[in-house]
């Protein structure tokens, strides 16, 4: 064997034990970590508001929509006007503005837009300086903003069966 073969296989045995002391390392600093929560990004201005939408009771039952929302529920609620659905909506009004409307071919929806599109960038830095300094901690954390956390859709009972919540 020659000169050379005997320097490339030194070269190759360093370079695997110099790798397997690197992976243990991050292994050790990886299982040191501990699940610090969940940290909400900004600061969210929580509101809680109601959309009415009136309708014509009528033979079929009106389809009422969520777009875009995960956690919605029907209420019966005699408070409620006859031929109205009311969006109860709690959401943040500094990333998002919801509405609700009418319409023949969709039924009664309800929906939101994002606001503020220019400080997506600063909501990715901060979430950035936020996950480094819990890392430095020996924390990892998730974090979040947050938009529409839940919307109640209340109906009078004499309309109960006028209304279908589709998802």
């Amino acid at each position: 064997m020659s000169r050379l073969h005997k320097r490339l296989i030194v070269v190759f045995c360093l370079g695997v034990l110099l790798c397997g002391v690197g992976a243990g390392v991050a292994f050790t600093e990886f299982s040191a970590l501990t699940y610090g929560g969940r940290q909400i990004l900004g600061d969210p201005d929580m509101r809680t508001e109601n959309f009415d939408v009136e309708f014509e009771a009528g033979e079929e039952a009106r389809k009422v929509w969520g777009v875009g929302v995960s956690d919605i529920m029907l209420q019966i609620d005699d408070s409620v006007p006859r031929g109205t659905v009311r969006f109860c909506a709690t959401y943040n009004a500094e990333r998002i503005k919801p509405y609700a409307y009418w319409s023949e071919e969709e039924g009664i929806v309800f929906s939101w837009y994002r606001k503020n599109h220019d400080d997506e960038m600063a909501l990715m830095m901060e979430a950035k300086d936020v996950v480094l300094r819990n890392l430095k901690e020996g924390k990892i954390i998730s974090v979040d903003t947050i938009g529409l956390e839940k919307v109640i859709v209340l109906v009078n009972s004499e309309n109960e069966d006028d209304v279908r919540l589709l998802y």
